[in-house]
């Protein structure tokens, strides 16, 4: 019975790293698709983890507008990924 159990718990493993290594790939393709100023705010804040402040700073926008440009940038990766157009990047 206890094997049994150790098999669920592995098979259950893999499945979940299967899953995280395809929403990864969907989220990977759909950033590709972004317009290059989405991508590179992207890129500042979830690779580099800079502040809201020092993405202003370097590229000259209001802090306030970061915010705004953060969430329409993570809204359009949303988007390409509900619609399943993102599938198809390599």
């Amino acid at each position: 019975m206890e094997e049994n159990g150790v098999s669920n718990e592995l098979e259950n493993d893999f499945d979940n790293k299967l899953i995280w290594q395809e929403d990864m790939e969907s989220l990977k393709n759909a950033i590709c698709k972004l317009p290059q100023n989405q991508k590179d705010l992207l890129y500042f804040k979830y690779i580099l983890e800079m502040s809201d402040d020092e993405i202003a700073n370097v590229l000259g926008i209001a802090p306030n507008s970061i915010r705004q440009y953060l969430t329409r940038a993570r809204r359009n990766a949303k988007a390409f990924i509900d619609r399943g157009v993102c599938n198809d990047v390599k």
